[in-house]
């Protein structure tokens, strides 16, 4: 009997769990849906579609870049209405597209921290499944990632296991209190799962879009390899070279040189490389320390804005190569050895 009772209470509250987690995320999805809007461009001969949503109450709209393409005009679906939406700025290399309606008191997402993320914390998207009404889809995080197979973000990416359809891309990633912590952006595996690009980032490249019209993103010059380090404290990233005429190339960092810091970010790995890259600032200062013959040398040079933009970048499928990270891990590709 008592065997019985166990078992027979075992799917009780597994209902119960899931019956909790479903009325929380509709919580959150009722409380922030008003937020989330049909986006479209185009001429009218062929038009994108996706999702965004408003982060103020001044009509502001953040949206994924392929939804935006290279049109020149926007519209936002408000409470069924349609409204011309001004492009302020539309970054490939990111993936974010920020709109302007003319709307003010519009509902609007708080923005949180995707710093406070783990594994396995949940996350909840919304969007417009295949042009479908607004939904939400749930899952958690997985990972942070800066490549996906022989694909590489700008930066390092939110990797959830969160279902989409066409129509979700450039819709919120929310935390369990409804702040926007990414935005979904294209899934390059056909939809089995999300990437994010981070809240952080996002703030960064609308600095950009406010200070300069524009995306501005940082190159100093210098092409570093993954070197496998089983001798010291496992620091993979080395130099190959510097790029003639740039900053770096007159700093005096060189060929084989291990990347230990740049600024006051530890250096690990390329993925330590490509954030410290996205996150500088042209017209600033970066500071680097290498090792070399295991003397530690210090070097600062200004940063210059990246001779031409690219988003994830493909690599050749080799079975065997490293990888190299050209224009400072701007961006990156795969080099047969």
């Amino acid at each position: 009997m008592t065997v019985c009772g166990v078992a027979s209470s075992i799917p009780l509250r597994a209902t119960d769990i899931f019956q909790s987690i479903g009325e929380e995320v509709n919580a959150l999805f009722e409380k922030s849906k008003s937020a989330v809007v049909q986006v479209q461009s185009g001429d009218g001969s062929i038009t994108l579609a996706g999702t965004g949503f408003f982060i103020d109450d001044q009509g502001t709209v953040l949206t994924s870049s392929t939804v935006i393409g290279d049109n020149t005009t926007a519209r936002v679906e408000v409470n069924g209405e349609e409204m011309p939406a001004r492009i302020v700025g539309n970054d490939h290399r990111s993936g974010l597209a920020e709109l302007q309606i003319a709307d003010s008191g519009s509902p609007s997402l708080p923005l949180g921290e995707s710093t406070d993320l783990k594994t396995g914390y949940p996350v909840v998207t919304i969007g417009y499944p295949l042009n479908l009404p607004v939904a939400p889809s749930e899952g958690s995080v997985t990972g942070f990632d800066v490549r996906y197979l022989n694909q590489f973000f700008a930066t390092t990416h939110i990797h959830a296991s969160v279902p989409i359809s066409p129509g979700e891309v450039g819709g919120p990633l929310l935390n369990s209190r409804g702040e926007v912590v990414g935005l979904v952006v294209p899934s390059p595996d056909d939809g089995r799962s999300i990437y994010a690009l981070p809240v952080e980032a996002i703030n960064k490249i609308l600095s950009d879009f406010s200070q300069y019209g524009r995306a501005k993103h940082g190159w100093v010059g210098v092409d570093v390899v993954e070197w496998p380090d089983t001798q010291h404290d496992g620091r993979t990233v080395r130099v190959v070279r510097t790029v003639p005429g740039t900053p770096a190339s007159r700093s005096g960092i060189l060929p084989g040189d291990t990347v230990m810091r740049i600024d006051s970010r530890e250096v690990y790995r390329p993925a330590d490389v490509l954030d410290a890259s996205f996150f500088s600032h042209v017209g600033g200062q970066m500071t680097v320390v290498v090792r070399r013959n295991e003397t530690l040398f210090n070097y600062s040079f200004a940063v210059i804005e990246r001779p031409s933009p690219a988003g994830l970048v493909p690599s050749p499928a080799e079975p065997k190569a490293t990888l190299q990270w050209s224009g400072s891990t701007d961006h990156a590709v795969a080099l047969a050895k």
